[in-house]
């Protein structure tokens, strides 16, 4: 990599990210199902830092804070219990829209989307979210390899803490938008709401404001709550399509991530040329780059057993295709 920069092949400019699975050496008769321990969310330290910061500014908006939390918060997870192969309990079972199921690693890699060289490599498990390793990946190569000016990934990265991280270190940061889902049981949708910038405030279809009275915190995310008026929700002629049957708080509420401000300021951007052409960058490199290893450098399945030999293997499928690259670039 030092002959890399050396020679002006990468340059920081713009750092795309992408993952691809790899199958483990297992199959899927070796799987058992083992129960999920229960153990912190990922960023549980960055979180924990954000939240006593949105506690502060909460104070000075409505003149309180609730107390600090003494509880651990449950992971956000719904599941119970997940398949383990007997012969690699390292690997994971993927089952993803448009993948083949089964046990698999995944590789994440980061590249210079000058000429392509491979800036670093992370191997997980198949059943990890693509958001888990990221910042991590990405800041030991911004203090570890060379700065990253600006960096591009796929929607499964986009999350809130990822936006604020990144612009905290300088970096731009151009993704595609994850699409939003709705899980409310209320006929009236957040859609329904419109949001006041200058005022900070939500407004319910009925006119009426919802104000920022809480911070919640979860496994994955700092949110601010909206919380509607009891009074204003119990004389609502929208009453039953806006509150489910099961509320018990009277009143509608809506949640907003607290990274919200710095979201907001990147995803404005998202038809502009220069966003467009970074995401074009991304599909075009990571998975040429990608399709050229599994063709030939084998990143289609890793011989040997354990994260270890998982991430020996993948680190070696970059390497090969890095001094490729390199030695076409030189001649």
């Amino acid at each position: 990599m030092r002959q890399c920069i050396k020679k002006g092949l990468v340059s920081g400019r713009l750092a795309a990210t992408d993952s691809t699975h790899v199958k483990a050496n297992a199959s899927r008769s070796s799987e058992h199902l083992v129960e999920m321990p229960e153990e912190p969310g990922v960023y549980w330290e960055r979180l924990d830092s954000y939240e006593e910061e949105g506690l502060q500014t909460l104070e000075k908006r409505i003149g309180h804070r609730r107390k600090k939390r003494t509880k651990q918060i449950k992971r956000d997870n719904r599941r119970t219990h997940k398949r383990v192969s007997r012969t690699d309990p390292e690997a994971g079972h993927m089952k993803r829209p448009g993948k083949p199921e089964g046990q698999y690693y995944l590789s994440h890699q980061t590249l210079d989307t000058d000429h392509g060289v491979i800036l670093g490599v992370t191997v997980t498990a198949g059943d990890v979210h693509d958001s888990v390793p990221y910042l991590d990946h990405l800041e030991q190569i911004h203090r570890s390899v060379l700065p990253i000016q600006a960096a591009t990934a796929d929607a499964a990265y986009d999350f809130p803490l990822a936006h604020r991280v990144l612009e905290e270190q300088g970096i731009s940061f151009y993704v595609r938008p994850q699409p939003s889902a709705d899980r409310t049981k209320a006929e009236f949708k957040r859609d329904a709401f419109s949001y006041n910038e200058e005022k900070d405030v939500y407004q319910c279809p009925n006119g009426k404001e919802l104000r920022v009275k809480g911070l919640y915190r979860s496994a994955s995310g700092v949110y601010w709550e909206y919380w509607a008026d009891r009074g204003d929700c119990r004389s609502c002629p929208f009453r039953e399509k806006c509150l489910s049957e099961k509320d018990k708080h009277g009143a509608r509420k809506l949640l907003d991530t607290y990274f919200r401000p710095t979201v907001r300021r990147h995803l404005a951007r998202q038809n502009e040329p220069d966003y467009l052409q970074a995401l074009r960058k991304r599909q075009i490199w990571c998975e040429g780059t990608f399709a050229a290893q599994k063709r030939g450098h084998n990143l289609t399945r890793v011989l040997r057993r354990g994260l270890e030999a998982a991430e020996d293997h993948c680190l070696l499928s970059a390497t090969a295709l890095n001094l490729k690259r390199m030695i076409k670039c030189m001649e």
